[in-house]
């Protein structure tokens, strides 16, 4: 349910997204409109996210100055919304790219959080060997990070996968 604080983050971001595309600053644009994604997903508006995320991911994509970081990002923004609507194949292959970009910019945090993802959907399609995999990388990523809420997250999610 959308909040006065979640309706004014949508309309923070929706003027900001406006400053950026009359600018013409395409990597601010991405930015900004990842953001306005992350508004309307917690504002309970999938479909709008889903489509910030698209634009943003393509902008990104399409240029060389983009920041690993920014798009490892934007990958994970766009991979909780699949998998959170069920969309299990393709956000697999997000979290999967989104894990390998942190692997690379040695991001324990972004490391942990993937990995757990992907023991779940491991688990999910009872592939159980892998989840076990996947599940000690990113107890190991979240051990190797002081993010408490990080550390949070893969212990709810060993939970999940030892009962």
């Amino acid at each position: 349910m959308a909040t006065i604080g979640n309706i004014a983050y949508v309309l923070r971001y929706t003027l900001a997204v406006a400053r950026a595309r009359a600018a013409g600053d395409r990597l601010r644009l991405a930015h900004r409109v990842r953001h306005l994604g992350d508004a309307y997903y917690y504002a309970g508006r999938p479909a709008r996210a889903e489509a910030c995320y698209a634009e943003a991911l393509s902008i990104y994509r399409c240029d060389t100055e983009t920041r690993p970081l920014d798009l490892a990002n934007s990958i994970r923004s766009f991979a909780v919304l699949k998998h959170e609507t069920g969309a299990l194949d393709e956000a697999r292959l997000l979290w999967q790219e989104a894990h390998d970009l942190y692997e690379a910019l040695e991001m324990p945090a972004g490391i942990a959080e993937t990995a757990a993802r992907l023991a779940l959907l491991a688990r999910h399609d009872g592939d159980l060997q892998r989840s076990r995999d996947c599940l000690t990388e990113a107890r190991i990523a979240a051990d190797a990070t002081a993010d408490p809420e990080t550390r949070e997250y893969v212990r709810e999610v060993t939970a999940q996968i030892e009962t």
